[in-house]
């Protein structure tokens, strides 16, 4: 599976006419979904599903994430749901807990997603 999506960032992968093309992680990373999800605006990548968790990295508005399952936590804006999602660094393959409320799953928890 490819996702492609609009980017001047460099996150491993083709680039061509500025658009990046992703592969999806490899078969050691466990998701729920093959679809790829991208943040509605910059957010972080928590250690837990709270704001005072330790911040694992930051994510751009855009950012393509996968979607392992989701938890109950934190409200940000209203909404308790928070995901375990997978997303790219450098090399890496970086696990961690993202606001639902930044996340274009369409609604929270997302049908099919497993509770964590």
């Amino acid at each position: 599976m490819k996702a492609v999506m609009k980017s001047a960032g460099i996150l491993g992968g083709l680039v061509t006419a500025g658009v990046l093309a992703l592969a999806q992680p490899s078969a050691a990373v466990s998701v729920a979904s093959d679809d790829t999800y991208f943040t509605t605006q910059a957010t972080k990548q928590y250690t837990c599903a709270k704001t005072t968790c330790r911040v694992k990295r930051n994510l751009f508005k855009g950012q393509p994430l996968w979607l392992n399952c989701y938890y109950v936590g934190q409200r940000v804006s209203g909404n308790s749901i928070w995901y375990n999602t997978t997303t790219f660094e450098g090399e890496y393959w970086v696990d961690g807990y993202t606001p639902g409320q930044y996340i274009n799953t369409g609604s929270d928890p997302r049908p099919g997603i497993a509770r964590c």
